[in-house]
């Protein structure tokens, strides 16, 4: 839009913790698991150091640190395939995972030798906790057999906004002021959930959000008491018209452009550009590969699990940027559903089904605070 006046433009740094013979040459078990935890975490693709350190120090055991890798590993994954990537693609973060868990072994051992303390129960610990991880990684290689039989389901939202700004005004007495803005806003989500016909499960929600701004302001020359009233009552009107404009409504934002305030006695011209870019993408995936048997001894285990995992996901605190992570995974949620061509294809009456149905289980594993809930009841009605 222009306006023309005249009168006749991963990896945050993890502390690392000085390892010196001199200050502890007999670092017990706790100790040298911690040693093994950075290394893996520091050599893992997409791993820190906060999400293998959720085990209480009594659970620093071989088994569960192999469980929290694999499980980490597999989550990636999860999300990949279900965003479609090939074969090819998952192959290759497989490989780098298992490469990343080599190193981090090799770099641990190098450290702990160097105390003298990789010897005795650590270093046997080191040992099982090794073998443990790779049998756990070996389960989930992409094309095993745990891994063919299984169901992914999954979603993602990308939303960009571009904004921009120009305005030059020249005075009577030559003067010139020049205005610039600019604002880039991004919004990424991602849902997915997978299960295998062994009963195992994952689920999660990633959701990253960036906005950056710049303000320019210049002038050229001196201006006076007269010329700072036109200018200011004409920032004013001009604001108004880019909050139209920016909000979508192009054909406002030029009727009332025509009521821009614009004083001949003080101003001689004003140019004004205002530009804007937006995109907004959804994608849903489904996916059923073999045979998914519900295990009789196990009912219900699937679906309890994802819908546990989901809530943890919404919980977690890399999402404490959002006004509420649990309103976002409800939206999230029943925007894949709704996508889904089983739920397009669908009776009117039994969409409205659907939707109770899901109202009611996102109630229990996704409840919103009493605030946000009486605002989603307003929205609704």
């Amino acid at each position: 839009m222009k306006v023309l006046v005249s009168t006749p433009q991963i990896h945050s740094p993890r502390p690392q913790n000085d390892i010196n013979g001199s200050n502890n040459r007999s670092a017990g078990s706790q100790d040298a698991t911690q040693v093994l935890l950075g290394k893996l975490a520091d050599k893992i693709p997409g791993m820190t150091a906060d999400k293998l350190s959720g085990l209480d120090a009594e659970n620093f055991t071989p088994d569960k640190v192999a469980g929290r890798i694999s499980d980490f590993v597999a989550k990636g994954l999860d999300a990949a395939r279900s965003r479609g990537a090939s074969d090819e693609r998952l192959n290759e973060m497989y490989n780098a995972a298992v490469k990343g868990v080599e190193k981090g072994f090799k770099e641990a051992r190098e450290v702990l030798d160097s105390l003298n303390v990789l010897n005795g129960s650590i270093a046997a610990q080191v040992d099982e906790t090794e073998k443990l991880t790779f049998d756990a990684l070996a389960e989930i290689a992409p094309g095993s057999r745990e891994a063919t039989a299984q169901a992914v389901i999954g979603g993602a939202e990308r939303y960009r906004n571009a904004e921009d700004m120009s305005l030059t005004v020249k005075t009577q007495d030559g003067d010139e002021v020049s205005i610039r803005f600019s604002r880039n806003q991004s919004y990424d989500a991602s849902y997915g959930a997978g299960v295998d016909n062994q009963g195992n499960s994952a689920a999660w929600m990633d959701v990253s959000r960036s906005e950056s701004s710049q303000y320019q302001f210049s002038v050229k020359g001196e201006l006076d008491e007269g010329e700072l009233d036109a200018l200011q009552q004409m920032i004013r009107d001009i604001a108004g018209v880019a909050d139209e404009f920016f909000n979508g409504d192009v054909q406002k934002a030029f009727e009332q452009s025509a009521d821009i305030s614009f004083d001949p006695n003080e101003l001689q011209s004003m140019q004004l550009d205002m530009s804007y870019s937006r995109s907004w993408a959804q994608a849903s995936t489904y996916e059923q590969v073999g045979g998914l048997d519900q295990p009789v001894d196990k009912p219900g285990l699937r679906l309890g699990q994802l819908m546990k995992d989901l809530a943890e996901s919404a919980g977690a605190p890399s999402l404490g940027f959002l006004q509420s992570p649990a309103q976002a995974g409800r939206e999230l949620l029943g925007g894949m559903i709704e996508q889904d061509s089983r739920f397009q294809d669908a009776f009117e009456a039994l969409k409205d089904s659907y939707r109770d149905n899901l109202k009611l289980l996102v109630d229990t594993v996704l409840p919103l605070p009493e605030a946000d809930d009486t605002e989603a009841a307003e929205t609704d009605a």
